[in-house]
């Protein structure tokens, strides 16, 4: 089961049933954009050393947490052939959190995991007496809920907690995936027009995967995703104007506290000149209708999908999300750093428990400047920044 090679395994069918990370399994397996795609985080803090130095003990953790099972359930191979990768370096590391954000996450970007593989777990002791943690997951079965879940048990197992409980997240995988297959889907020439024609953009996107970077803003409390929404588009219409197609994940409420992946991307147009119009209320009922008539994602579009291609639409996500910021006074959190990403920009908040909420707008470098990006921050500082006050009306 522990495997400590990054060699690429040979490509895994997808099972019929799992409609739902097609997508994802293109990403990973035709695009090679697991540093974009799979979720991972950096820690430090005081480990019992007995946790890594068996790291038999903790593949078979993993394993019981339901992991490898999943896998299983949405690739072609067996439970036995899902590989769980644990690795306890020698070397010892040693600078501040900004150094070892950087070490951490050109290990990240240099670590991508295999198709077959559940989960990386990568150890270092550091020089001050305690242990560096990097935790890495397949996002083909982790979704954000998941990963809050399963990295506060595996912290707990990895400081000798005896207690700790796998919890019974995935007991129903199988079921759960076979499920959501049968969900009706809607009617894709419907859902196009009422999209209506795809606008002109004011600014091209990047149709190649390319380098990113990223900034940040601290958040005020209390808005909700429609208000995000509404604050973005404000933003952006100022900043660089033209027409846009917002996407944002959509994970029904009878799924999204199960195990797995189960995430349909939902496509929201925005005409050039209309700032006014995109209100948060009109955010609101706007998902409510699309997300009413039935499973789809942007992808089975094919006429958007088309049309958003041909024109350099650029891909703009905004999105609620985990940094995976473990509980404080025990740890200290390492951000890790995508190298390369597919969307041009995406506007991700963090607005879960520990806090405080914290924004990460990721882009492309061939998208934004740095001055572009900074203006853009600056527009949301104003309407949902940690200074800021309420955004206006909710229609």
């Amino acid at each position: 089961m522990t495997v400590h090679t990054s060699a690429r395994a040979p490509r895994i069918a997808l099972r019929p049933a799992a409609v739902g990370v097609r997508d994802l399994y293109s990403f990973l397996g035709d695009l090679d954009l697991d540093c974009d795609v799979n979720p991972c985080t950096g820690l430090i803090g005081a480990i019992d050393p007995r946790r890594v130095d068996d790291p038999g003990a903790l593949v078979d953790f993993v394993r019981r947490l339901g992991l490898t099972a999943a896998l299983a359930n949405v690739l072609d191979l067996a439970e036995r052939d899902v590989a769980v990768r644990v690795v306890r370096q020698e070397e010892t590391l040693h600078g501040d959190l900004d150094d070892l954000a950087n070490l951490i996450s050109e290990y990240h970007n240099t670590h991508p995991l295999r198709l077959d593989e559940a989960a990386l777990v990568s150890c270092w002791p550091h020089s001050s007496g305690e242990h560096v943690v990097f935790v890495k997951f397949s996002h083909l079965i982790v979704d954000l809920s998941d990963v809050v879940d399963l990295l506060t048990r595996l912290r707990a197992y990895l400081r000798g907690d005896e207690a700790v409980r796998v919890g019974a997240r995935y007991r129903h995988h199988r079921a759960t995936v076979e499920r959501y297959a049968r969900l009706p889907t809607a009617d894709f020439a419907q859902v196009q027009r009422e999209l209506g024609e795809v606008p002109a953009p004011g600014r091209k996107g990047v149709p190649t995967i390319s380098a990113s970077t990223e900034q940040w803003l601290p958040l005020r409390r209390g808005f909700t995703f429609d208000v995000f929404l509404s604050a973005v588009t404000g933003a952006l219409l100022t900043t660089i104007g033209g027409g846009l197609v917002l996407q944002y994940p959509y994970s029904r409420w009878d799924f999204a506290g199960k195990g797995g992946y189960y995430v349909e991307i939902k496509p929201l147009v925005v005409q050039a000149g209309a700032a006014s119009r995109y209100t948060p209320g009109y955010f609101e009922r706007t998902r409510r209708y699309y997300e009413s008539l039935g499973r789809f994602t942007m992808s089975e579009l094919t006429s958007f999908a088309t049309a958003f291609t041909s024109g350099r639409m650029p891909r703009i996500v905004v999105s609620d999300t985990t940094f995976m910021r473990p509980e404080p006074g025990r740890w200290r959190w390492i951000p890790v750093r995508s190298a390369r990403a597919f969307e041009d920009l995406k506007f991700l908040a963090d607005r879960s428990w520990p806090g405080p909420p914290l924004l990460r707008l990721q882009y492309k470098r061939r998208f934004l400047s740095p001055q572009t990006a900074t203006a853009i921050l600056g527009e949301l500082e104003q309407r949902i920044g940690a200074s800021s006050g309420t955004v206006g009306p909710a229609d």
